[in-house]
């Protein structure tokens, strides 16, 4: 009995692990970069960060252009790894915490309209089960209307992937969206 209590201790704490250590990420690399890097850059990242986020019909399209026209296209790699960092975080939590963050109060709704957009994209985009890890890095790479990161790690967790594996696809698809929007953005801007 005994041992049984202690792998349920066990659990809870890796449970408990798991929802923490997104958040703990993220707030570390706030510090970071509000003690170590330049207001104005600190600014434009933040403002990067914000676009990214609260934009919801091309915001991970704007987000990158934006950066590299107030930071310039020095930042071009930070800005794809900071995007990337970013997408990483939130499907780290997600794909750990899917049936808890349901529950948290704010989250859980968030988390709920993309389950739903994930179940959608399932729906809609019958070829993301076939392909399992290919399907969902093309659901990041291209976001179709809803789709993305959290839309991403949340329908590799739906189709039955493993959480690494889903993660890893999301990073993946993350990573090529950034970068091609990155060198388009380069491009266009350079032609101007």
């Amino acid at each position: 009995m005994k041992e049984k209590m202690e792998m349920v201790m066990q659990m809870r704490l890796i449970a408990f692990a798991k929802l923490v250590i997104p958040f703990c990420i993220a707030g570390a690399t706030v510090l970071f970069f509000w003690l170590f890097v330049e207001p104005e850059v600190y600014a434009g990242y933040a403002e990067v960060f914000l676009t990214y986020t609260f934009i919801p019909f091309g915001g991970p399209i704007a987000a990158i252009p934006l950066g590299l026209d107030g930071l310039g296209t020095s930042h071009a790699a930070g800005l794809v790894s900071f995007i990337v960092f970013t997408d990483a975080v939130l499907a780290m939590f997600l794909v750990w915490n899917f049936d808890y963050a349901k529950k948290i109060p704010g989250i859980g709704k968030l988390v709920e309209r993309a389950e739903e957009s994930g179940e959608k994209a399932i729906s809609k985009y019958k070829w993301v089960k076939r392909f399992g890890v290919i399907g969902v890095v093309v659901i990041v790479v291209f976001p179709l209307q809803w789709t993305g990161a959290a839309v991403g790690a949340i329908v590799g967790r739906l189709i039955g992937m493993p959480s690494l594996i889903t993660w890893f696809a999301v990073v993946i698809g993350t990573f090529i969206r950034s970068t091609l929007t990155a060198l388009i953005s380069i491009g266009v801007l350079s032609f101007l």
